[in-house]
C-alpha cells in the first residue's frame, strides 16, 4: 500500500500534546473538503472516506467533515482515487504494512523512513494476521526463497528449513478462512490468536480451553476450520513462540552440565549423579534450569510496529536541565555512554536491568524454592517502561533447594550471551525504520532485595561489615544484650566536618566524639582490584556452587567477600558505579516495620527490652532508661500510651479514606483488640511511610519524637518522587544524616539495625540512577505473582510456568494486531480510568469545550438558580481565550466612566457585566465583524436546565460528588485548583475543596456546545486562616474555613485530586485541621521534557518545598506522665546465622498497580 509522507497527518488525528485535534488535521480535512467538492453530485454529496463509510456512502460535505472530525480516515486511504486523485500523478513510494489501528506508542515516531529492506513477503491486502506473521519472521526466510515456495518451482528440491516452514505454516493459517462467507479479518490463526489471549488473560486451564474449542468447532458453519482442541491452538500459535533451552543442573546447583561439561554423568564438584534411576530409555536428570535467550526477545521489540519506535525515546527526547525523570537522564547512563561513545551512537543499542527474588510456588504447603531471573530493556518511555510485558523472565531453575552462593551457576549462560551482545551483536531488523541493524546491549545495575544483593554482588550483606557501600569503613559493633549487630551512632560522620553533633558526647555513644570523615566512594575497577583480587575469594567455576562455603582469610574481619561475582566477567561492569540497586521498597517496609513494632511495644517485635536497656547502660549515657531492681522500666518518649495506640488504630479502621485504587484496605490491618498493625503489606508500608507517617504522631507523641519520625517520612515521599531534581537531591542527601542522627538520640541501639543505617545511601544511587521507579521491586514482586499463578502442574512447577510464560510471549505480540475495539488485559489495565473521546464539533471551537472527560453512574436533571446560573456562565466566558481582549477592552471602558473605583472594585464590576456587555457587543458589532458561528451560541446564554452525574472521569482521575461519596471507604471528592503552582502568577494560591456537583452546561444554537464543570465547596486559601504549612512541607485546611467569595464552578480537566485526612488525637484540639494528600493520576505520564515530547502532565504531585531538617532537642527520654512498667525480657527473631536467609518473594502481597507508584 502507497505511503504518502506528506500526508501522515491524516493518521495522527489527535495532538499527542493536547489531546485535542491536530491542527494539522483540521487544515487537511478542510483541504480535504474543498478538493473533493468538485466530484460532487447534483445534490451536493460525495462518498465518505471515514473509517466507517470507507467511501461506501454519499453523504453532504458537513456529514464528511464530521464523520473525520469524530472517526479518522479509512486505512491507507493517502491517495484520494475516489475523489478524482491518480496513483501515477501523485507519485510513487514503497511498499508499506500499515491498517487501521495505531501500533505506535506515545512517544513513535511516525517520520515515513525508505530502505532497500525487502517488501513485506506472503502479505496479501489488508490481512493483518499476515502481516503479524511476516513481522514475527521478518529475515528467517529469504524473500527468493518464499517466491520459488509460493510458485511451486520445480526446481528447488530442497526440503525448507524448520524455521521456513514455521513461517509457511502460520502464513497459510493467517490466509486460511475460518468458514465459507466469512467476515473480512476471521481467519484461522486470528481465531487461536483470541483463543491464546484469553488464556493468558485470565490464566484458563487447558480443559476450560478444550471446552471453548469445542464449543466453537460445533456452532460455527459445518467445514470451518477453527481449531478443535487446546493442543490444536498451542501447537499453531507455538510457531509464533520464541526460543528456550534447558540445561542440567547438579542436584546440590554445583555446577552446570553444558559446552564441555554437557557430556558428563556426575558432577565434577560433589560427584554426585546427573540422572535419577530410571528403567526406560529416556534419563531424567535430578535438576535442571530453563533458559530463553535475551537477545531473541529484543530482537521481537523492532519487530512489532507498537515497540519499535519507542525504543529510541532514550536518545531522542530531551529532558529539562537538573531534572531526572527517566534512568537515561541519570548520572550512570550519561557516564556510560562518555566511556563508550561507539555503543551509544546507536541508538537502538539496549540497556538492560536484571532482577530475581525467590517465590514458592505452593505457598506455606511445602518448601520449595524457585529463582526467576527478569531482565527489562530501560530504552522505553515512562508509560512503557517496567509494563509486564516488558519483564522478560530469562532464567528459572527447577528448584527445590534455595540457591545461596550458587546464583553464578544458573547466570552462566545469560552472562556468555550478554559477552556475546555486548562484543558481536545480533542482526534485528526495525520495523519502523525498515532497516536491518545489529543490535547490542548492555547491563547496567541489578534489583533486588538485600539478601539477593549479597547472593549477586558476592558481598554477604550480614554480620557487621553488611552494609556493601560502606564495606571494612564501618562504625557498626555487636550489642551483647541484644546479641547483634547495631548501627548506633554510625552517621555523624556524614555530617559537615564543623557540626557541632559531631563533638556531642551525651546523647550518642557514651562519651564519643567523631571526626572520621564519610566512607569513600570507590569506582568499579577499586572494588574489583583492591578488594576483591586482593581478598581472593573463589569464583563459583572453579569451587562450584557449594565451594563458597569455606571462607577465605579475612572474611567477616576486613572484609564480606564470599566469591568474586560471575558479573566481573562483562567487560564493562568495572565502568558502571551504581551495579546494584538498594531496593527502596523492603526497605521503607522494614523501617517501618521496626518503628511501629518498638512505637506500639509489640509483645516479641518491640525493639526496646530489658536486654536492650541493658545495652543502654552499657553504651549510653541514659541512666533515666535503666531498669530496676524488680525489672520495670521507665516509659519512654517514643511509647504510645494505651489511650493513644487505641485512638491511632481506630483513626486507621475509620477515618483514613484514600482514593479508589491508591491503596489497599489499610483498614484491615488495624488490630484494635491485639494493639497492633498486623499483616501490612509491602505497599500498606509505602503508603503509611510516605502518606500518614509525616503527621501521624503529631497528636500522640511528644513534638522531639514526632519531628525525627515525620523527617523519615518526608525523605522517603521525596525520594520516590516520579521527577527528581538534582538540587532536591543535593537536600535529601544532607537530611537524611540529621534525620538518623536525629533518631539514634531518641531511640535506643538495639533499634539501629543495617536497614535503619541503608537510607544515608539512597540519594547517592538516586543520583546515579534517577527516579526509584525504575529500581525498586513492586513491579518485579506483581511480575513473581503472574509466574507463581502460573504453577498448574504441581509435579512440575518451573516447567509449567516456563510454558504459560511463552504463551504470554505470544499473546502479547499478537495482542498489537487486534482490532481497537477488542478488550484485552492489558488494553483493560487503563481503561477504567480512560477518560473516553474528545468532543467532536463540525467547526473549530474553544479548547474547553472540547476536553477530554467520561462522566459515569445515575444522570439527573435540575433547574440552574439564578445565581448559579450567571456564575457558571461567567466562568466559562472568562476561560475562553477568545474573549480575553474584550475583557480588557470593557475594563478600560468602566475606569473610564467610573474613576472613583478602586481596582478590586472595577474588576469586580467588569466580572459582574462581562456577560451581559459581550452579549451586546457581538449583536452590535456582526454587521462590522465576521464572528465564528459558536460566539453567537455562547453569548445567548447555556440552558437553564442542566444534567448532572455522581461520578466523572478525566486526565486519569475518578471523581464523585461528595453525597456520592460520603459513605464510601473510599475518597473520591476532594479537588484542588493549582495557584502558583501551575501558573507564573506569584501571588496567585492553591484552592482546596470538595466535589459537591457534576453538571452538563448546554449551549443551544448551531453549534450545540457542551461543557462539564464541578461544582465546588472551597476553603479559605489564606496561609494562617485556612491553610498552613507544617515541618516537612505538609499542607494542612481547616474545613471550618470557607471561602468567602462565590466563585463554585471550575472546568473537571483543571481539577486535581486530593485527599483529606483528619489528624488521630487523644485530646481533642481547638482547631480540627485536616492534611492534604495530593494523588497522582492512573495512567498518567509525568515528568518534564521538551517542547517535542509527550506531556499530559507536567506537575509532580509531590511538589513541597524542600526544607532543611533541624535537629531535634532532647531534654528527657522518660515520659513521666506514666509509671514504670515491665516490658518483654528479649526479641524473638534474633539475628539468624544464615548470611542467605532471606525471605521468600512478597509477590503474593503485590497484586495492584497502585498509582502511587
Amino acid at each position: 500500500m502507497w505511503n504518502n509522507p506528506s500526508r501522515e497527518w491524516m493518521y495522527n488525528r489527535i495532538d499527542p500534546y493536547t489531546n485535542h485535534i491536530a491542527a494539522d488535521y483540521l487544515a487537511g480535512v478542510e483541504a480535504f473538503i474543498s478538493y473533493a467538492s468538485h466530484v460532487e453530485d447534483r445534490k451536493g454529496r460525495f462518498l465518505c472516506p471515514c473509517v466507517v463509510c470507507q467511501n461506501s456512502k454519499s453523504v453532504k460535505a458537513v456529514t464528511v467533515s464530521s464523520h473525520l472530525l469524530s472517526r479518522g480516515f479509512m486505512p491507507n486511504y493517502y491517495v484520494w482515487y475516489e475523489h478524482g486523485e491518480d496513483y501515477n500523478v501523485v507519485g510513487e513510494g514503497t511498499s508499506n504494512y500499515a491498517d487501521n489501528t495505531d501500533y505506535t506508542s506515545n512517544y513513535a515516531d511516525n517520520t515515513d523512513y525508505t530502505s532497500n529492506v525487502n517488501e513485506p513477503i506472503g502479505f496479501h491486502g489488508e490481512n493483518i494476521f499476515a502481516g503479524m506473521v511476516n513481522d514475527a519472521f521478518h529475515g528467517s526466510v529469504p524473500y527468493n526463497e518464499y517466491h520459488e515456495h509460493e510458485s511451486g518451482n520445480d526446481h528447488v528440491h530442497e526440503e525448507p528449513t524448520q524455521e521456513a516452514k514455521r513461517f509457511y505454516d502460520m502464513l497459510a493459517a493467517a490466509n486460511t478462512p475460518l468458514y465459507d462467507g466469512y467476515r473480512e479479518g476471521q481467519s484461522q490463526l486470528s481465531l487461536a490468536a483470541r483463543f491464546m489471549n484469553n488464556k493468558v488473560d485470565y490464566n484458563l486451564s487447558e480443559s476450560c480451553m478444550d471446552g471453548w474449542a469445542e464449543l466453537f468447532t460445533e456452532y460455527l458453519p459445518e467445514g470451518n476450520q477453527a481449531t478443535g482442541s487446546y493442543y490444536e491452538t498451542e501447537t499453531l500459535m507455538r510457531k509464533l513462540g520464541l526460543p528456550y533451552h534447558t540445561y542440567d543442573v547438579c542436584i546440590d546447583n554445583c555446577m552446570l552440565f553444558w559446552k564441555e561439561d554437557a557430556k558428563l554423568g556426575n558432577c565434577k564438584f560433589c560427584g554426585k549423579p546427573r540422572y535419577k534411576e530410571s528403567e526406560g530409555r529416556t534419563r531424567i536428570p535430578f535438576s535442571k534450569m530453563w533458559y530463553l535467550p535475551i537477545g531473541d526477545r529484543l530482537k521481537r521489540m523492532y519487530q512489532s510496529e507498537k515497540t519499535a519506535a519507542s525504543m529510541r525515546w532514550h536518545a531522542e527526547h530531551e529532558s529539562e536541565e537538573g531534572l531526572m525523570c527517566h534512568p537515561s537522564d541519570a548520572a550512570e547512563w550519561k557516564n556510560f555512554q562518555q566511556l563508550h561513545p561507539s555503543f551509544a551512537e546507536e541508538p537502538r543499542n539496549v540497556y538492560l536491568g536484571l532482577c530475581t527474588d525467590g517465590f514458592n510456588p505452593f505457598g506455606m504447603s511445602k518448601n520449595h524454592s524457585l529463582w526467576p531471573v527478569i531482565l527489562t530493556p530501560y530504552n522505553l518511555p515512562p508509560d512503557m517502561c517496567m509494563k509486564s510485558e516488558y519483564l522478560f523472565l530469562t532464567i528459572l531453575n527447577s528448584g527445590p533447594n534455595h540457591p545461596r552462593a550458587s546464583l553464578d551457576v544458573f547466570l552462566q549462560p545469560l552472562i556468555d550471551e550478554l559477552q556475546d551482545l555486548w562484543h558481536n551483536g545480533v542482526e534485528a531488523y526495525d520495523v519502523s525504520l525498515d532497516q536491518n541493524f545489529n543490535l547490542k546491549a548492555v547491563l547496567l545495575w541489578t534489583i533486588s532485595d538485600f539478601p539477593a544483593y549479597g547472593m549477586l554482588s558476592g558481598w554477604t550483606t550480614h554480620g557487621r561489615l553488611s552494609c556493601p557501600i560502606c564495606m571494612e569503613d564501618t562504625n557498626a559493633f555487636w550489642l551483647p544484650g541484644g546479641r547483634k549487630t547495631c548501627w548506633f551512632d554510625c552517621h555523624r560522620r556524614f555530617l559537615p566536618v564543623n557540626h557541632s553533633l559531631r563533638k556531642d558526647k551525651t546523647h550518642f555513644l557514651k562519651g564519643k566524639g567523631v571526626k572520621e570523615y564519610p566512607p569513600q566512594s570507590l569506582t568499579g575497577e577499586q572494588v574489583l582490584y583492591e578488594r576483591i583480587r586482593t581478598a581472593e575469594p573463589p569464583m563459583t567455576s572453579d569451587c562450584g556452587g557449594n565451594g563458597h562455603e569455606k571462607k577465605v582469610d579475612g572474611y567477616g574481619q576486613w572484609h564480606n567477600w564470599h566469591k568474586e561475582s560471575i558479573l566481573w566477567q562483562l567487560p564493562y561492569w568495572v565502568d558502571l558505579n551504581l551495579r546494584h540497586n538498594l531496593d527502596v521498597m523492603h526497605i521503607e517496609k522494614n523501617v517501618l516495620d521496626n518503628i511501629m513494632y518498638t512505637v506500639m511495644n509489640v509483645k516479641d517485635k518491640s525493639k526496646d527490652t530489658v536486654r536492650s536497656r541493658i545495652d543502654v547502660s552499657r553504651f549510653c549515657d541514659r541512666p533515666e532508661l535503666h531498669v530496676d531492681d524488680q525489672g520495670k522500666a521507665p516509659f519512654p518518649i517514643w511509647r504510645l500510651s494505651a489511650k493513644a495506640k487505641k485512638s491511632l488504630l481506630e483513626w486507621v479502621k475509620s477515618e483514613v479514606k484514600f482514593p479508589d485504587g491508591y491503596v489497599a484496605d489499610l483498614a484491615s490491618c488495624a488490630d484494635i483488640n491485639a494493639g497492633k498493625f498486623s499483616g501490612m503489606k509491602s505497599h500498606d508500608s509505602h503508603v503509611f511511610m510516605e502518606r500518614l507517617l509525616p503527621f501521624v504522631f503529631a497528636e500522640l507523641l511528644p513534638r522531639n519524637v514526632h519531628l525525627a519520625l515525620s523527617g523519615l517520612g518526608a525523605f522517603f515521599r521525596d525520594l520516590s518522587t516520579r521527577s527528581l531534581e538534582l538540587s532536591r537531591v543535593q537536600n535529601l542527601k544532607e537530611n537524611i544524616v540529621m534525620i538518623l542522627c536525629n533518631l539514634e538520640k531518641i531511640f535506643p541501639p538495639s533499634f539501629f539495625d543495617v536497614m535503619e543505617h541503608l537510607p544515608v545511601h539512597l540519594p547517592d544511587e538516586a543520583e546515579l540512577g534517577g527516579p526509584v521507579q525504575y529500581r525498586w521491586m513492586y513491579p518485579f514482586e506483581r511480575f513473581f505473582k503472574r509466574l507463581k499463578s502460573k504453577a498448574k502442574n504441581k509435579r512440575y512447577p518451573a516447567g509449567s510456568i516456563v510454558q504459560s510464560y511463552m504463551n504470554d510471549e505470544i499473546s502479547y505480540f499478537s495482542e498489537h494486531y487486534f482490532a481497537s475495539h477488542i478488550s484485552t488485559a492489558i488494553r483493560r489495565r487503563s481503561s477504567r480510568y480512560d477518560a473516553g473521546d474528545v468532543p467532536v464539533y463540525p467547526i473549530p471551537v474553544p479548547d474547553i469545550f472540547t476536553q477530554v472527560g467520561r462522566p459515569s453512574g445515575k444522570s439527573s436533571e435540575f433547574w440552574l438558580t439564578e445565581i448559579d446560573y450567571k456564575c457558571a456562565h461567567a466562568y466559562v466566558l472568562r476561560n475562553c481565550d477568545y474573549f480575553r481582549p474584550l475583557e480588557s477592552v470593557l475594563e478600560a471602558q468602566i475606569r473610564y466612566d467610573s474613576p472613583e473605583l478602586s481596582d478590586d472594585e472595577v474588576l469586580l464590576k467588569r466580572d459582574e457585566d462581562f456577560p451581559m456587555w459581550i452579549r451586546q457587543y457581538v449583536l452590535a458589532m456582526k454587521s462590522q465583524e465576521t464572528f465564528p458561528p459558536w460566539v453567537h451560541d455562547i453569548v445567548e446564554g447555556p440552558e437553564n436546565k442542566v444534567t448532572s452525574w455522581p461520578m466523572y472521569f478525566t486526565r486519569g482521575y475518578m471523581f464523585h460528588t461528595k453525597t456520592h461519596g460520603r459513605t464510601k471507604k473510599t475518597m473520591n471528592y476532594g479537588v484542588c485548583v493549582r495557584g502558583q503552582n501551575y501558573s507564573d502568577v506569584a501571588e496567585e494560591d492553591d484552592f482546596f475543596g470538595t466535589v459537591e456537583n457534576i453538571i452538563e452546561l448546554q449551549y443551544p444554537g448551531f453549534v450545540n456546545l457542551k461543557i462539564t464543570l464541578f461544582y465546588c465547596e472551597w476553603y479559605d486559601p489564606t496561609v494562617g486562616k485556612g491553610v498552613r504549612i507544617g515541618n516537612g512541607g505538609i499542607l494542612d485546611v481547616q474545613p471550618s474555613q470557607k471561602y468567602r467569595k462565590y466563585e463554585p464552578f471550575i472546568l473537571g480537566s483543571q481539577a486535581d485530586q486530593v485527599c483529606y485526612l483528619s489528624y488521630p488525637y487523644t485530646k481533642r484540639p481547638r482547631k480540627s485541621w485536616q492534611t492534604v494528600c495530593k494523588v497522582n493520576p492512573r495512567n498518567v505520564i509525568q515528568g518534564k521534557f521538551s517542547d517535542t515530547d509527550l506531556v499530559i502532565l507536567q506537575q509532580t504531585v509531590d511538589d513541597a518545598t524542600p526544607t532543611i531538617v533541624e535537629e531535634v532537642i532532647v531534654d528527657t527520654l522518660v515520659d513521666g506522665n506514666h509509671q514504670d512498667e515491665h516490658i518483654d525480657f528479649d526479641i524473638e527473631d534474633a539475628e539468624p546465622e544464615d548470611e542467605f536467609l532471606c525471605n521468600l518473594s512478597t509477590s503474593e502481597d503485590e497484586d495492584e498497580e497502585f498509582e502511587d507508584e
